[in-house]
């Protein structure tokens, strides 16, 4: 049987294969900006736009700049404002005064930057395997987790601080694969500008060092080979050094204020009530299971499925040749990816810091989209097509089910559950866990009294915190 296409539309069936993954992207910005103004004016926007305000005030010289606190004093001055001082600019030139138009330009903007970390889903995923399908699955994975589609537009430190997760990783491994020293700086200015926006961040700075110094050691008897590895780390160090510091006013007077970050964050000094399994909790007593508890029961089961299905890949990699395993540039990547996904969740329950939203740890989702970009590697390899078929028709079928649930609880993606967390219905799981965190459906509320209420004055109080 002959199942090739006409010769016509055999050029355009190529084009579309090789540029899915832009249309893809296409067609989410397309729906992003239909639905930016769904979603209304969540509960951290005030905080992080004053942030960018106080942060431009120091620039400028003066000391608030809209903020009613100078920068030194802000209490988030250890988050950094890769993304804040950049939108703040942008409502000057575009002469925003309007703060309707404000909040939207924002939503845009950040929703941009989720897309951007999506594309760069796609880039690794590509450059691991050379495989297209792959990389458009694994892209997939990333835009497609419902929680994080309603973050992408009103929460811009959590989930830019994941797109640029991903994006880092990227530059890593391709520093690696180009083993030059232009790379090793250009992925350090990455991630940089990665602990810019979460101190955590650091963490990309640790890894590729620890590599580059377990390389230096395999390379002690050969001084070239040595000297090339040396030029390269020092190269990162010094370039995620001068785009730290060059991109964080706060630290323009004394870099090492950026050592007081470390102590400070990890015991956040906002003691916020969290619901969780039924009991209100805050630091220190939030249970030690709060962050695996809340990746089981709110990540897509695709996702999870084929991020196992990676682990044991990476896992196999490595017991192959375990005396070479840092020779295997795959398995050297996704032991990478493990440090990544393990040691802060280890860390945070271990120094039990002061985690009590789940979007704190959002940025955990990049590594374990690289795990389950090598579970989709891992049915690409079987060994028949009626296998591989039936294998990418689940996966398919499991991110149409996650876009389903995203259309149908819109625009409260932010409160999905997978069956896990929702195995006993949703009054259930009100009694159980924290639903709108950030507040969306504040918009309703309001749109509710004001149909109720259609004169008079209704009072807002934007920052109230929930007790």
């Amino acid at each position: 049987m002959n199942t090739a296409l006409p010769a016509p539309l055999a050029p355009i069936a190529a084009f579309l294969a090789r540029r899915a993954h832009l249309i893809v992207l296409a067609l989410f910005a397309a729906v992003g900006a239909a639905v930016l103004d769904d979603y209304g004016f969540t509960s951290d926007e005030i905080d992080q736009r004053l942030i960018g305000q106080a942060a431009l005030g120091y620039i400028l010289g003066d000391s608030g700049y809209g903020a009613d606190t100078p920068l030194a004093n802000w209490h988030d001055r250890y988050y950094g404002v890769a993304l804040e001082l950049p939108l703040i600019v942008m409502e000057r030139v575009l002469r925003l005064d309007d703060s309707r138009e404000i909040y939207l330009a924002r939503h845009l903007v950040a929703h941009m930057v989720f897309l951007a970390g999506g594309f760069f889903a796609w880039l690794l995923a590509h450059r691991l395997f050379g495989n297209r399908a792959v990389a458009l699955l694994a892209m997939l994975l990333f835009l497609l987790h419902p929680r994080l589609y309603a973050h992408s537009f009103f929460n811009t430190k959590d989930v830019p601080f994941l797109s640029a997760f991903m994006a880092s990783l990227y530059l890593i491994h391709r520093a690696f694969r180009r083993d030059s020293v232009w790379a090793f700086a250009l992925a350090g200015a990455g991630v940089g500008l990665l602990a810019n926006i979460r101190v955590i961040g650091v963490m990309l700075f640790a890894a590729p060092l620890g590599a580059l110094a377990l390389d230096a050691i395999a390379a002690a008897r050969r001084p070239r080979d040595l000297k090339r590895v040396l030029i390269n780390a020092g190269a990162f160090a010094l370039a995620a050094a001068l785009a730290l510091y060059a991109t964080f006013p706060f630290l323009w007077d004394n870099p090492l204020k950026f050592l007081d970050a470390f102590p400070t964050l990890a015991q956040h000094p906002v003691h916020a009530f969290t619901f969780f399994r039924g009991e209100w909790v805050r630091w220190p007593d939030i249970p030690w299971d709060f962050i695996p508890t809340w990746a089981l029961i709110t990540t897509p089961p695709v996702a999870l499925i084929l991020a196992a299905l990676g682990i044991v890949r990476v896992a196999r990699l490595c017991a192959a040749r375990w005396r070479g395993m840092f020779e295997n540039s795959l398995a050297r990547f996704g032991l990478m990816a493990g440090a990544c996904l393990i040691l802060p969740a280890a860390a945070a329950i271990g120094l039990n810091s002061n985690v009590y939203a789940e979007r704190q740890v959002y940025f955990l989702y990049a590594p374990l989209c690289v795990f389950a970009a090598f579970g989709l590697r891992t049915l690409a390899a079987l060994p028949k097509p009626s296998l591989r078929s039936a294998a990418f028709a689940l996966v398919a079928l499991g991110l149409v089910a996650a876009a389903v649930q995203m259309i149908r609880l819109h625009p409260y993606q932010n409160d999905y559950f997978n069956a896990l967390g929702n195995r006993n219905g949703p009054e259930w799981l009100e009694s159980q866990y924290q639903m709108d965190f950030m507040w969306v459906s504040r918009r309703e509320a309001l749109e509710f009294l004001i149909d109720a209420k259609p004169e008079g004055h209704i009072a807002v109080d934007a920052r109230e915190e929930t007790t």
